[in-house]
Formats: C-alpha cells, structure tokens, sequence
C-alpha cells in the first residue's frame, strides 16, 4: 500500500505542476498601478470629493517643480530668461496642457497693455526694472517664488493623463539639460505625478533587490540546516511553482497590484520556505534504515495536520484585511492567502516527490542547535518560582497598556525614505514656503455664473481674511487673490485699489481683462469651472499631525456652516485623503484582526477538539502583539495603515507556533501522560522545529526592512518583532497557563492509562 501511497503522492505533483503550466497565459493579466488613490474605496464620499476635483480642475493630476538657483534669485533678467526658456520647451511638448509659474502673472507695459509675463517676453518685450518691480509685487506672498528669489515653481497640468508616464522622462530630461547640466542650480519635483513616479521606483526597487535577497537568504538557511544541495534544489523548486501558481491565479483573478500588495509574493516566499523547511527537518530526522519514501511519509503523516491547520490560520488571517475597506490591503490579504495555500500545496506535493528522488546524506543528524537551545530553555522554564510568572505576567500587561501612547497618524509624504529625491523636494517646499502638503477647498455655489455674485464674493473674502489668521495655513490663492492683484497694477500700484472685488460688474470686467492677456488664461487656469459655477482655493499647509489635518477640515467646513450655510463646499487632497480616511481603516483593520484572532481560536478548538483548548490559545497569541505595539507606543509612538494591517497578518503567523505546541501537548495528555511530562515530551518534539521556523520568518521579515517604502519597512519590522516575541510567550507563557488551567481544559476527556513503556514512546 505505501509504494502506491506514494505513487499518488507523485501523481498529484505531476497534477500540481501541470496546473502551473495551464495558469501561465494569466501571469500577464496582473495589471499594476500605483496611484495613492487606489489606497481607498472609490464609493467612499472623501474620496468622490478628490476624483470629482480632478475631473473639474485637473489639480490632481500635476507635477510640481521646484528650481532651486545656485547662481543668485531668479527675479532678474537672466533668471527670467532661463525660466523663459524651460517653460517654452516644456509646453512645446505633446500632452502637456498649460504650466503656471510667474511668468503667468499679468503685468501691465507703458501702454498700459496687459498680458501675462509670458507673452510679453514671447512678444519681444523687455525685462525692465518696472516690469521686474510689478513682477515682485505679485509674487510676494505666493508660492511661485520664495522670499529670496532663488526658488521658483511650476506647476505643470497634463491633457490627457495617460501620457503622463510618456511625458515624465522627457520633462526631466529637459529640465537636465536646460537647468541642472549648466550649472544653473538643482531641479526638485513633487506634486501628485511626483509621488507617483516616487511609488513606482519604491516597487521597482523592492522587485529587482528584495526579491533576490529574499530567495538568496532563503536558498542559504535551507542548505545550512539541510546539508543537502538535492533538498535545497527539491525545496527550492517547490517555492517557485508555488510563486508560479500564485501568480497564475492572481493574473487568472485579474488583481491589480501595487507597491504594497506586491509585498504578498514575498511574504508568499518566505511562508513557503518554513513550511519546507518543517517538512524536510522532520523527513531528515527519520531513522536511517527506513526507505526514503517511507521516511517522508512518516514526515507526512506526523506534520500534515499541522502544516494544513497553520496555512488555514495564517490564510484566515490575511483574508481578514477584505475588512479594511481598502482595495490595496484587501488585494494584499488575498494574495497573500492564495500564496499560503499554494504553499501548503506544493510542499506536500513537490517537496515530497522531489525529496526521494536521489538518496542523500542528510538523514539522522544528530541534534543541532536549536533543538539544545529549546531543551535549555524548558529546563529554565521547570525552575521558575511563581514570582517569576506574577512578574513576567505584571511586564506583560504593563507593556500592552502602552499601546494608548500611540497615536494615529498618516502621511503619504512619511512612505519614503528621508533622503529621497521626493522628500528633500518637500524639506525645500517647508523652508522656502512653508509648505509641507497642498490642500483644496471646492465653493459651489450651485448655479451657473454663481461665483460673480456679490453673496459670493463677499463668502469669499470673508474667508480668505479668515484663512489669513488661522495658524494652520501657510499660503492661500483663489480667483479674487489674483483679480485683486490685476486691478492694483490697473492702477499703477495705487494702494486705494488694493481691495478686493466685490460688485458683479467689477469681477466680468477683470475676468474678461485676464483672458485677454493671454490665450493660455482660461477659468481652469484661474480656478474656475466653465460655467462659472464652482472656484477653488488652494491653500499651502505646513507639516501637521493628521489630528490636526482633521481640525482643519472641521473648522473650514464650519466657518461656512456658520457664514455660508449656502455654498457647497469640499476640503480635499493628499493629506485629507490619508488624515480622514486613514484613520477609518485604522479602526477598521485592528477590529479585523481581533475578529480574525476569534475565529482562528474557534478553528483550533474545532481541529484538536477541545473548545477550551481553543480558547486558552487568544491569550498566548495576543498578548505579544500587545507587547511590541506597546514597545512601538513608547519609541514611535504612531499607528498608520500599514502598522494597523500588521496586527492582522501576523496573528495568523504566530498562531503556527501555538499549534504545533498544543496538538503534541494534546496527544500527551490523551494517552496519559501528566501535564509536566506531556510539556517536556511536547518541547522535545517540536520545540527545534518552532525555533528554526521563527528564525527562518524573522530572518525574511528582516530582509523585507531593507525595502524603501515605508509601509513595507513598518510591516516587516512590525512582524519580525511580533514573531520573536511570540515564541518567548509559546516557551514561558503557554506552558504556564496549560499546567495552571490542566484541570477545566480537560475536564471533559476521559484520559486513557498507558504502560511506561508507551510513555516513554
């Protein structure tokens, strides 16, 4: 029976494989994004807000660049020149729909002409210290250019944004070769494009270095603790059909993926290697004069339950992120759980087939460090006192309370590295403006040509004087901003015609005087849709908390409620985005993992057939999660999505561990053995198997920190350290609690009497 045991074994490895192969056409079909919208729901209200501007405005999808002069300020001829000159070969390109920058200003000529700077220099016109004056009024408290002159932006908007990836190189390049190559000075972008661009280089980083690292490290642990270049090849094998039917599948699902949700295949890897690992260790330590595919059986039979009842747990875990409401974690969780299961799969079909197909000498090892470092620790285990516990009991739940130091915070600014190309654009934005994230407040005023009304304008001003003295807000601009500011020049500076427009009549006429100052001013230009209906005002914020992003948002909208109750308004962008929503999927992911944590706990009494048992194992399994989100409370002190989303994941990892322990501790106790013994035997057995797997998890989780992006580096870090921390609490903490709690856990079981000699067994 065993040879055709085994021949079906290889059949459904053949079938496996076959199955890889059938699912490769899809491999293809796996699609990748990376826009920082994809983060939420498209149907949630806040994220309407921001696709319904972009729609409007285009403001979403804008590079921002930031030229920074190493030759003196830019408001000179010179300088105006060279601005001159990058801004004509920028928008000669195809796609690129209009750029604002200070050449967009107006500025009037002796003839009392006005057009923008832009066209008065394309025109023939000079750079005149009059010009060169008008031209420093107008920009001397916006974001165009900085207080010393030497930092000027532009703000590029795109026609069609699917060029938008076609058009990046080519901008560069040009900014390269007008600007950075003569020695000019150092050219910085952000803006939504930018961070984008930035996203896409974080994957592509991650691709072509952590993955290697990631199956170099893996290959390296297998040959170590199996001493068998054929098991590594067998083991090695298994993993890549089980990335190729992840894949396969995913692509089959047709699932996007981005620079987070990408993390799933490594985290995949690393899942596969333990379970093979497992499985060899176990397949090695048969004895010696058994056929090699009676050993593995043998290593089938005593490990499967186990490997299938932890890819269950740790596949319940991952799916548990579809609670996130957020498309990019829920894509995570399910290719993270499809990469479990075919894990589980291919280390029982292929590893297995593949493992006996050459006779090795890995079999028998004598014991090997982790199995002395496990005895050693179970022996320290026997000899504390219940003053050790009541401490180590008293640590643990002081710890956890820390967790409330942590506070609630999402940037999307903080996902990459501090000396990132995008950051230091940002470091640059808060120095010279004091603009750390832009932000837009969208005035409907719900019918055409709504914003020339004198209730309008007056709602406006209102708030833009208000805005002038809130503590929050950098800079602001909006129409009237830039109308005023024509009318002043009208008037030669004359201080008397400084306010701000307020009559119907007054604002058609600077409005039609603006659009006639240039062909490139239309309403989008200015901030307003083309029915008039509707005007934006962008407002620079410098670095805050996301509490006090909310605070903002909470006061502007009230300031209209109490001022306004007609207009309609909407406070988006990057930073609200993550602030307001953000902070939902936080909630949302820490419920999902408690809820997975029960469910979990439910399989597991349901699997080893005491509820009890299932029951006890939460505490054990909780508890370290609480005790490195408590340690993270008192260093980093801030929970964002990706620390969140962690809590999930890796309650479904470290519950392998409580597994194994309690089915070996069960068998025990069932056979009749007292609870100390059936612990000492449970360590015995399995306790150099747990310590080599959350090596080799935490050692793949290290690896993982080296990524550039920062939600994957707080992933990483967060499961390492969870994952170490879950073994101390399977060594100290659960043994305690099944010894103190021996009595209600088996309560129910009639415990069969053995012989000595089966105990010894």
């Amino acid at each position: 029976m065993k040879p055709l045991r085994f021949l079906h074994l290889k059949l459904i490895a053949l079938f496996v494989f076959c199955i890889a192969v059938a699912l490769s056409p899809h491999i293809p079909d796996i699609t990748y994004r990376s826009e920082i919208t994809d983060y939420f729901r498209e149907d949630n209200p806040e994220v309407k807000n921001f696709h319904n501007l972009e729609a409007d405005f285009g403001v979403q999808q804008s590079l921002l660049i930031l030229l920074h002069s190493q030759t003196g300020t830019l408001l000179s001829e010179q300088g105006i020149s060279n601005l001159f000159t990058i801004t004509s070969k920028i928008q000669a390109l195809d796609g690129v729909e209009r750029i604002q920058s200070l050449l967009s200003t107006a500025i009037s000529n002796n003839q009392q002409d006005t057009r923008s700077l832009y066209r008065h220099i394309k025109d023939g016109g000079d750079l005149s210290d009059p010009i060169l004056g008008q031209l420093a009024d107008n920009v001397s408290n916006s974001s165009l250019l900085s207080k010393n002159g030497t930092v000027a932006s532009l703000q590029i908007h795109f026609a069609d944004t699917e060029q938008i990836e076609t058009l990046y190189p080519l901008i560069r390049s040009t900014l390269d070769a007008a600007f950075t190559t003569p020695g000019l000075g150092e050219v910085h972008m952000l803006g939504p494009v930018e961070i984008k661009h930035a996203l896409h280089h974080a994957l592509m980083h991650d691709g072509f270095y952590l993955m290697p690292l990631v199956l170099i490290t893996g290959l390296g642990v297998l040959w170590y603790f199996l001493r068998s270049w054929w098991l590594v090849v067998s083991g090695a094998t298994s993993i890549i059909i089980a990335l190729w039917l992840t894949a396969g599948i995913v692509g089959l699902l047709k699932l996007t993926i981005n620079q987070t949700s990408a993390l799933a295949f490594c985290i995949a890897f690393i899942i596969a290697l333990a379970d093979i690992i497992h499985l060899l260790m176990s397949f090695t330590h048969q004895r010696p004069d058994l056929p090699p595919q009676t050993a593995m059986l043998n290593a089938l039979r005593s490990n499967f339950m186990s490997l299938f009842l932890t890819s269950l747990t740790t596949g319940i875990g991952f799916l548990s992120l579809n609670g996130s409401s957020s498309p990019v974690f829920a894509t995570f969780g399910n290719i993270a759980a499809i990469g479990v299961a075919c894990a589980f799969i291919s280390a029982i079909s292929i590893t297995s087939a593949m493992a006996v197909w050459r006779q090795t000498n890995a079999r028998n090892q004598e014991p090997d460090l982790f199995q002395r470092w496990s005895l050693a620790i179970n022996a320290g285990r026997t000899r504390l006192k219940a003053y050790h516990y009541g401490l180590f009991y008293l640590i643990t739940i002081a710890l956890s309370c820390c967790v409330f130091l942590n506070d609630y915070h999402n940037d999307p600014l903080d996902y990459f590295e501090s000396d990132s190309p995008i950051i230091n654009a940002s470091t640059l934005s808060e120095t010279e403006f004091g603009i750390h994230h832009p932000i837009t407040v969208q005035l409907n005023s719900n019918h055409r040509d709504g914003i020339f009304t004198p209730e309008f304008l007056h709602a406006l001003n209102g708030f833009e004087s208000w805005l002038d003295a809130h503590p929050m807000v950098s800079r602001h601009n909006s129409y009237s901003s830039v109308l005023t500011q024509l009318k002043r020049h009208l008037y030669q500076g004359n201080l008397k015609w400084s306010a701000s427009p307020n009559q119907s009549s007054e604002l058609a006429d600077l409005w039609n005087l603006y659009e006639m100052a240039s062909p490139d001013n239309t309403a989008e230009t200015l901030g307003l849709d083309k029915h008039f209906q509707s005007a934006v005002i962008s407002l620079g914020i410098p670095k805050l908390s996301s509490t006090q992003l909310l605070q903002l948002q909470s006061d502007i909208n009230q300031w209209f409620t109490n001022n306004a109750p007609a207009i309609k308004i909407s406070v988006t962008g990057h930073a609200i985005l993550f602030a307001s929503i953000g902070k939902q999927l936080t909630s949302n992911m820490f419920i999902g993992g408690l809820l997975s944590a029960m469910v979990i706990s439910l399989l597991i009494g349901v699997f080893l057939r005491n509820m009890r048992i299932g029951v006890l194992s939460l505490i054990p399994n909780l508890f370290p999660a609480g005790v490195v989100y408590g340690l993270w409370g008192t260093s980093v002190g801030v929970i964002d999505i990706a620390a969140a989303g962690t809590l999930s994941i890796s309650l479904g990892i470290v519950v392998d561990d409580t597994i194994h322990i309690l089915k070996r501790y069960i068998g025990f106790r069932e056979s009749g053995l007292p609870p100390q013994l059936s612990i000492e035997k449970t360590f015995e057995e399995v306790g150099a198997a747990l310590m080599l797997t959350t090596f080799i998890l935490s050692l793949g989780m290290m690896v993982l920190t080296l990524s550039i992006f920062g939600p994957n580096q707080t992933t990483a870090i967060l499961m390492a350290s969870i994952i170490v921390v879950a073994l101390i609490y399977d060594f100290i903490m659960l043994p305690d609690l099944l010894e103190r709690c021996d009595g209600w856990l088996f309560s129910n079981y009639k415990l069969r009497a053995t012989t000595p000699a089966a105990q010894l067994q």
